[in-house]
């Protein structure tokens, strides 16, 4: 029992192109587009940043920070020139034993320790602590330099760490005796 549906009988559908006047055909304003009417923006294009485009965007912010941070860190890591850079830190005979001294190096914004001790004689490392950039200072008692932050020790020996958080020696300072003057001479970081 087939039903056929004379010409007559079908639903009549509106056309997706009216005409006007002069026979231009426009097209019918479809349900996509009735909420142009119920936003009216003076906008000419509706995708001024498309999906596409954020996303090209993204990864090329992306990659441009990841390469910067990756020349960074090279940078960083290569090794310096010989800056050797005499800067008077004592005279000769001015610590006395067990006595230590802070003095700037390589600059005013940087410090180092002078120790003179028992046994050894003069040694010299950066008073700036491995951990976390806290100032030690030296305990004559148990002859050992203190990190009061965090409680770190580092033997003065040596500059090796003792106990605490720190996980790498202090930098060793170079000296040099020329005159009856001490010279800071290079910070050797280990």
């Amino acid at each position: 029992m087939e039903q056929k549906i004379s010409a007559q009988e079908q639903p009549e559908r509106e056309p997706l192109v009216s005409s006007t006047r002069g026979g231009n055909q426009q097209p019918h304003p479809s349900a996509g587009e009735e909420w142009r009417k119920e936003f009216p923006y003076p906008w000419n294009e509706d995708e001024v940043v498309t999906r596409r485009d954020t996303l090209h965007f993204l990864l090329a912010g992306s990659g441009a920070l990841f390469l910067a941070t990756g020349v960074l860190t090279i940078i960083g890591h290569l090794p310096s020139g010989e800056q050797v850079n005499a800067v008077p830190i004592a005279r000769v005979g001015e610590l006395a034993e067990n006595a230590w001294k802070v003095f700037e190096f390589p600059d005013q914004y940087a410090q180092g320790i002078l120790i003179n001790l028992p046994g050894k004689g003069l040694v010299a490392y950066s008073d700036v602590c491995t951990h976390l950039s806290c100032a030690v200072t030296y305990q004559q008692e148990s002859r050992q330099l203190h990190c009061p932050c965090h409680e770190g020790y580092f033997d003065a020996a040596t500059g090796e760490v003792l106990a605490g958080p720190p996980t790498r020696p202090l930098p060793l300072i170079h000296i040099a005796v020329q005159d009856g003057i001490i010279y800071a001479v290079k910070q050797v970081p280990r």
